[in-house]
């Protein structure tokens, strides 16, 4: 199963990633330990309800349930062996040991390797042609803070598991912020040089 750095809340993980229908059946059953700073993280492909129990599974966890934003939306404690579902609508669920201090509102970020990541000193803004129109050096800004922190976020996690789905997830989101940006009054801000 492969795995990959998260960060949630202000807490590292490496995690076990659950992709397949057989590995997110199987889950954390028959373990008897989580060693601390891992735990599993469940992906799947749209928003929406899943419920979770804690069948067959020894450990006392955290069941964090995050939509596709990133964010959390509910936290349960899940009790060994315990067959109550617990459900919540959800894009991701996080599987860590018991009273980890995630709550909901924490955000979920993706640790890409930095071996992967290709570091520029500018960004490119292209026309339709392809043809450079704007070469950004640092502290320019094309969306608001919200919208780039949330495209940044994106692009770690496409970067991180190198999944189609999570690229054209990526690009849908930076289309929508685009609309978003061209339906909006432009604003200038006065360069302090």
């Amino acid at each position: 199963m492969k795995k990959i750095k998260i960060q949630i809340a202000d807490k590292q993980y490496t995690v076990e990633l659950a992709e397949s229908e057989e590995e997110q059946e199987e889950g954390l059953q028959g373990r008897i330990e989580l060693q601390e700073g891992t735990g599993m993280l469940f992906m799947f492909d749209k928003n929406e309800v899943r419920g979770f129990w804690m069948k067959d599974t020894e450990i006392p966890l955290d069941i964090i349930f995050i939509d596709d934003e990133l964010e959390v939306t509910a936290v349960y404690e899940g009790k060994p062996n315990d067959i109550t579902l617990l459900e919540a609508e959800c894009t991701y669920v996080l599987e860590v040991n018991q009273k980890s201090g995630i709550k909901e509102g924490d955000e979920l970020d993706f640790e890409p390797d930095n071996k992967q990541i290709k570091k520029t000193d500018k960004m490119l803004v292209l026309d339709s042609s392809g043809e450079t129109q704007m070469e950004l050096d640092g502290g320019e800004r094309i969306f608001s803070r919200k919208n780039t922190k949330t495209l940044i976020k994106f692009a770690k996690k496409a970067a991180t598991t190198e999944k189609e789905n999570d690229y054209k997830a990526l690009g849908k989101r930076m289309f929508k912020f685009l609309q978003v940006q061209s339906e909006t009054p432009a604003e200038y801000v006065e360069s302090k040089n």
